[in-house]
């Protein structure tokens, strides 16, 4: 933009010569021309600026040394003049921080790419600070607002822990407070005192005997899994690798699990992948948003299991491997 105003003013001083060294008519409507730019460009251009934004799209999680990349893309309302938007970009993670402008195309859906550098572990974090239309002559540009934010992990591949016999708990059912409907039930005897309407009659009656069917439930989980911080990219990569194999074998046998974080007061439930994702992001990015213990968290644990990088230098490789 500031070549296009240089070229704008040598040309307007350019003009005004001519018009003062050749008098004749066509050297003032030339002057008039170049003059007459400014409102024009901006008159022009200015519904088309007011109408332009851009939505950032990027991956929540990938595999370390993928190849991804974070999509700006422009939206528009109505198709005015613009040329082009430039968007100012700050990239930070685990030790660095970058600011990146980038010149976005002004068309509705165009993209614009920025490679995401996976080859260290971790969470890099892409927020859109300042976003500026530019007049269709470059003459202007008018800010934008622009407040997008996307965090990315990038996990290494599963690395299977030490002392896993912990983690494999059998679920030990129990019944289900106050009856009900239940997926997993026990058949048993029926006992002085209960409701009638518990009574499994064609089982009763196949029995020769009175039969409950009573309802089945797993007991609340008090499972923590407590990842300790990291010194080096060797140790992150190691210890980030360990969490996601503990967190793929617990939600694959339905067996949900708290998690916390060095010495944070954070701790979240796991239940799902996407909860792992959410909270990796949030504990390694936003540092000074504590979130207090709900009261869903139990008072105490019953399995504490804590995930370090202890050893790693004698079994990475062979964990690795397995």
């Amino acid at each position: 933009m500031i070549i296009n105003r240089l070229i704008y003013v040598i040309t307007l001083v350019s003009s005004f010569f001519f018009y003062m060294l050749y008098p004749p008519w066509i050297s003032w409507y030339i002057f008039a021309l170049v003059l007459f730019m400014i409102p024009i460009d901006l008159f022009i251009s200015l519904p088309g600026m007011l109408r332009r934004s851009i939505i950032m799209l990027a991956p929540p999680v990938l595999d370390k040394n993928d190849d991804a990349a974070v999509k700006l893309v422009t939206v528009q309302q109505k198709p005015y003049p613009v040329r082009c938007l430039i968007a100012k970009l700050h990239v930070t993670g685990d030790g660095f921080s970058v600011i990146c402008n980038l010149r976005c195309p002004p068309q509705k859906d165009g993209v614009k790419n920025l490679p995401i550098d996976t080859s260290l572990s971790g969470v890099t974090v892409f927020e859109l600070k300042r976003l500026w239309a530019v007049s269709m002559l470059g003459l202007f540009s008018l800010p934008v607002k622009a407040n997008a934010k996307k965090a990315v992990l990038v996990l290494p591949p599963p690395v299977k822990p030490v002392n896993t016999a912990l983690l494999q708990q059998a679920i030990n059912l129990r019944p289900k407070p106050g009856g009900g409907f239940s997926e997993e039930h026990d058949m048993r005897t029926y006992r002085p005192g209960e409701p009638v309407r518990n009574i499994h009659w064609k089982a009763s009656a196949k029995l020769d005997s009175l039969i409950i069917r009573e309802p089945l439930v797993p007991p609340p989980h008090s499972r923590l899994v407590h990842i300790m911080p990291w010194s080096s990219p060797v140790e992150c990569d190691l210890i980030l690798g360990r969490v996601r194999w503990i967190s793929d074998f617990l939600i694959k046998w339905e067996m949900p699990f708290y998690v916390k974080y060095s010495d944070e007061i954070t701790v979240a439930e796991i239940k799902y992948s996407n909860d792992m994702v959410d909270f990796l992001c949030k504990v390694l990015t936003v540092q000074d948003e504590k979130t207090q213990k709900t009261d869903r968290v139990p008072s105490r644990f019953s399995l504490v299991y804590r995930v370090d990088a202890k050893g790693y230098r004698d079994s990475l490789k062979r964990e690795v491997e397995a």
